[in-house]
């Protein structure tokens, strides 16, 4: 295959993940939100606001209506001026200027009855998230700022550095809302002895779409199942039985192709795609009821035990293990193997980009069941109005006027400024048909073939664009707005539709319905200590359980240890539980009771 393009292949791979990674609220290490609380974790003008002539202004999204319409009693600005000074990163795209951002500006004018004076200091981002601690550690912070480092900012508001936002519930009426509707509620916004010391990054999700984007389907080449007279499996037992059938046509040269089985890469264990099916996890996750560590469950040990036999028939390439992403695209790209089982799903459209073998279009199928009704998926998006904590924002506690502040924050949860921010101006950047809104053309097809829908909604300011944040980031982005500016499309099937063009993040919503939420995605909050987030981190993903049990899984899977002998899998549990610092079992003694019920 081509160096060029394998280079493109892997440049829109790593564009994909770093997107997906922005449109969620930018991620962390451990690939989830972590956890709550300790451990997650003018005169005239004032005068006016709320009443019938100064209480709203004709917007792109209906009447604004003012603070003390919604019951805020703000107090009186002398001279009806708001000055502040907010520090914000910058994205792909700048927001200044835009005409989303200002927009904004008179929007928040409206809501509060004053005028804003703003000193913006834009940094982009990734120098942003380098010095964001500096002026927090040294207790010289503007009035409001965006952060990066979630539940860690706590220790600065315990120090008196950032505002308690908890002590200002009465100027905020859109916030509340996210809190009540996220999973673990309040508890989840606020700390164990009810401080909140930030405004944390917010989804819109009002279509509840609780799809995924990673080890949610299986990939295989559609081209050859077509052209032999094959399809994707609905169940473990299919999935068995069509490897059996590839290796046949490979063998006798009907299938031009090396296994039936690849890997997409060796930073994704072969198994991290197989545990949703057996209803375990490859670290620690909460199960519905208590804190365990997957890869020490008898649902693991049964995975292996398939996976071993997959790979004793031949079907997996052997390589599985130590194919980097260049190599394994490559052999994605040029027909090496037929399905790849453990995958970003995005990956298939670069992967047909980038092939020069004629015909080849791998695709999508969710994951087949398996033995204990519908698999689970990794990563579910949660429906309605959400938070995450990994990002946000917070406010000085030396602010001047913390009410307006507060309140200026609220404002941009509400429905109204949500829409604008994400959809813009009707009209001009959205039109309305149904009840259905959808990006003008301008914007979904650029005349510019260099650009794109995600580019030129940028180019307005729009959050959806996910490569520019306007506002006072972060701000909720609408999701599904933003799927229809960044997310693309991959080949499907399912049994029911057959071959067809969709989204992977509506299609594992749609295909894998609520069965397929997994709890390790809906997990209660805990309340822990800073020694006690060290300790759990042996268990998570990047910890030294999770990286032993990557080596020790290996042997099972490939024969060197005995999955079926007990002396040896008791022999690997041993192992995996030695790595930890702490005694391993008191970890999840502590996790379980520190949850909150």
């Amino acid at each position: 295959m081509k160096r060029k393009a394998i280079n493109k292949l892997i440049s829109l791979g790593l564009a994909g993940i770093l997107a997906a990674g922005l449109m969620t609220g930018c991620g962390n290490s451990d690939d989830k939100p972590s956890d709550t609380g300790s451990s997650q974790s003018g005169a005239d003008n004032q005068s006016s606001a709320g009443s019938e002539e100064g209480s709203g202004q004709e917007g792109n999204s209906g009447a604004t209506s003012g603070a003390a319409a919604n019951g805020i009693s703000l107090p009186e600005i002398p001279d009806g001026v708001l000055k502040l000074e907010v520090s914000i990163p910058d994205f792909n795209q700048t927001s200044e200027g835009t005409m989303i951002q200002n927009l904004w500006q008179e929007k928040m004018e409206a809501y509060l009855g004053v005028k804003l004076d703003i000193t913006w200091t834009r940094t982009a981002w990734n120098d942003f998230r380098e010095t964001e601690k500096v002026p927090l550690q040294a207790g010289k912070i503007v009035d409001v700022s965006t952060l990066s480092i979630g539940p860690a900012i706590n220790e600065f508001g315990e120090d008196g550095v950032v505002l308690n936002l908890a002590d200002y519930m009465d100027y905020m009426v859109y916030y509340p809302e996210y809190m009540a509707d996220t999973n673990g509620g309040e508890n989840f916004a606020k700390n164990e002895d009810g401080s909140m010391y930030y405004f944390m990054d917010g989804s819109y999700n009002m279509s509840n779409i609780e799809g995924a984007q990673s080890f949610t389907a299986f990939a295989y080449r559609f081209d050859v199942l077509k052209d032999n007279d094959l399809q994707p499996a609905t169940t473990l037992d299919e999935f068995t039985q069509l490897c059996a059938d590839i290796k046949a046509k490979i063998d006798s040269g009907d299938i031009d192709a090396q296994y039936p089985i690849m890997n997409s890469t060796k930073d994704y264990s072969l198994y991290r795609g197989f545990v949703g099916i057996f209803h375990t996890w490859d670290v620690l996750y909460y199960n519905g009821s208590e804190w365990v560590f997957g890869p020490l469950e008898d649902n693991f040990r049964e995975m292996l035990k398939y996976l071993n036999g997959l790979y004793e028939a031949g079907y997996i390439d052997p390589e599985f293990g130590t194919a980097d992403t260049e190599s394994a695209n490559g052999k994605a790209a040029t027909g090496v193997a037929v399905i790849c089982p453990t995958l970003w799903s995005g990956s298939v459209t670069g992967w047909n980009d980038a092939t020069d073998v004629e015909g080849m279009e791998w695709g999508l199928a969710y994951l087949p069941e398996g033995p204990y009704g519908t698999s689970w998926k990794w990563g579910s998006k949660q429906g309605g109005k959400s938070l995450a904590n990994g990002m946000g924002i917070y406010i000085s506690a030396k602010t001047e006027h913390p009410e307006y502040v507060v309140a200026m924050i609220d404002y941009q949860y509400s429905d109204e400024m949500v829409e604008m921010l994400n959809w813009g101006v009707e009209g001009e950047t959205y039109t309305v048909e149904n009840g259905k809104k959808t990006f003008v053309d301008s914007i979904l097809n650029p005349a510019d073939s260099t650009s794109n829908a995600s580019l030129e909604s940028g180019k307005y300011g729009l959050m959806a664009s996910s490569v520019c944040r306007t506002g006072i980031p972060f701000t909720p982005i609408d999701f599904e707005a933003m799927l229809m500016t960044t997310a693309g499309s991959q080949s499907w099937w399912n049994a029911e539709d057959g071959y067809y063009v969709g989204d992977f993040w509506v299609e594992s919503s749609r295909l894998g319905g609520p069965d397929s939420v997994s709890p390790y995605d809906r997990e209660p909050v805990m309340y822990l200590t800073p020694t006690e987030q060290a300790m759990r981190g042996q268990l998570r993903y990047g910890g030294v359980c999770e990286s032993r049990v990557k080596e020790l899984a290996l042997q099972f899977i490939t024969g060197e240890k005995d999955i079926d002998n007990d002396a040896d899998w008791e022999a690997y549990i041993a192992d995996v539980k030695s790595q930890t610092d702490d005694d391993f079992d008191s970890i999840l003694e502590t996790l379980n009771a520190k949850t909150v019920k």
